[in-house]
């Protein structure tokens, strides 16, 4: 089964929606297929701008990175 935003993206972002500022929304498809690289450096600590999700979160699992890359290397199914 593909990973799609709807099923698999959202749901992980909208977890954090309500403790979490950004320049956009993360439950809002355009927005974050438009910023998917930002947000892929975030969940994956690959720059130093800041850890996505912040601290108390726990930071996103290795399986949940891959979900976002697997959706980014898919083209970004909605």
């Amino acid at each position: 089964m593909p990973v799609t935003f709807n099923n698999d993206i959202m749901p992980l972002f909208k977890q954090f929606q309500a403790q979490m500022m950004w320049r956009f929304d993360l439950t809002d498809y355009e927005a974050v297929k438009a910023n998917a690289q930002l947000i892929l450096n975030r969940i994956s600590n690959a720059d130093d701008s800041g850890y996505m999700p912040p601290p108390p979160f726990d930071p996103l699992t290795q399986d949940q990175i891959d979900m976002f890359k697997e959706w980014i290397s898919e083209g970004y199914p909605q």
